[in-house]
């Protein structure tokens, strides 16, 4: 079966049993019908996992049934990515709230990221904001290989890395609070939006992640042979004292699929590293696994992330190593090409929005 139209397969058994229409069901996932149309027919896959989680949780899927979706969300996306026949999700229409991202297989991985909105511009961009951003939200990707060079002496010419790496989600914790530090006074701030959109709506307001920042890293193999993924270094490049800029909660969220492996990464060591701990599966305990790790085409890893400062702003990458026989690189991970930047909110005032009242209140 092609990679594609097992997936639209899954998508179809889903849909049919839950008895909804494409349009009841379109509604509610903040996408097109003929969006849905495409996915369910296989004639395009999302770039990012989020929506067909939640067509999976809308039509009642359990535990297993997302862990396949999973399964095939990857497979379907590594075949569009290696120009196989899966078409690309298409560009975003009026009703849609994600555009599609490509990925250049010559040289390097990429998840485009928007540059961040000034706040000169946000007035009226809450209509659209959504459509600005991209539904694998700010993930900027970049393979490096090889050290070797030819002879002569010049530079050798760019290697892709055997792997793809993505962030499937910035919650990947149940449930999964997310903070953000605004430089906003809580009556200039608009209400939060749906959680799958909440970092592109703070990002247009300028608002940077709080306290602990949860990101869900995919890595499969681009190849049949193994790919060992041996370690993941954290690169901090700036790290002060937090501005005093006010702490915004969006509330829960949800889970993901594939039984992950999680780790802590305090940006207040002197030397942060990814430090393997364990983790939690829905009701069920991931011991802790530390690198290396192997990953092949349809073998994925999951790794959770649990970024986190107590005292700075700080601003940070990653880089994942790997090796494959006599090759080895590194697939860097950053936020559009840029660090991504973490906030404390240790001893600051926390506001969540009411909906009854229509307004944040401190908490």
């Amino acid at each position: 079966m092609d990679t594609g139209d097992r997936l639209a397969g899954l998508l179809r058994g889903l849909k049919e049993r839950s008895g909804l229409s494409y349009g009841a069901l379109a509604k509610r996932l903040h996408v097109s019908t003929s969006t849905l149309h495409r996915y369910c027919n296989g004639d395009a896959v999302p770039t990012d996992f989020a929506p067909v989680e939640r067509l999976g949780r809308l039509c009642g899927a359990t535990r297993e049934e997302l862990v396949e979706l999973h399964r095939a969300w990857i497979v379907a996306d590594e075949a569009r990515g290696r120009g196989g026949e899966v078409a690309p999700a298409p560009p975003a229409e009026p009703a849609e709230l994600s555009t599609a991202a490509g990925s250049d297989e010559a040289e390097v991985v990429v998840v485009a990221s928007p540059e961040p909105p000034s706040r000169a511009r946000f007035t009226g961009a809450l209509a659209v904001v959504a459509v600005v951003a991209l539904a694998v939200p700010g993930a900027y990707l970049v393979a490096r290989d090889g050290e070797r060079e030819p002879r002569g002496g010049s530079a050798a010419p760019p290697v892709p890395a055997p792997l793809n790496a993505g962030i499937s989600s910035y919650n990947w914790a149940e449930p999964c609070g997310q903070y953000y530090v605004l430089d906003q006074k809580p009556e200039h701030v608009p209400p939060p939006p749906a959680p799958q959109d909440s970092r592109p709506w703070a990002r247009a307001l300028g608002g940077i992640d709080g306290g602990h920042m949860q990101l869900q890293v995919t890595v499969t193999g681009r190849t049949q042979e193994p790919v060992v993924l041996s370690r993941l270094r954290v690169r901090v490049v700036e790290r002060d004292r937090t501005p005093e800029w006010i702490a915004y909660s969006m509330g829960d969220g949800c889970g993901s699929g594939i039984t992950p492996q999680t780790f802590d990464i305090d940006l207040d060591a002197p030397r942060p590293y990814a430090k393997a701990v364990a983790g939690q599966d829905g009701d069920r305990i991931v011991p802790a696994k530390d690198f290396p790790y192997k990953v092949a085409t349809g073998d994925p890893q999951v790794l959770n992330l649990d970024v986190h400062t107590e005292e700075h702003a700080a601003a940070w990458y990653l880089e994942l190593e790997w090796s494959t026989g006599d090759r080895k690189g590194t697939v860097r991970i950053d936020d559009g090409g840029e660090p991504f930047r973490t906030h404390a909110i240790e001893g600051r005032t926390v506001y969540g929005y009411w909906p009854d009242k229509g307004e944040w209140v401190a908490q």
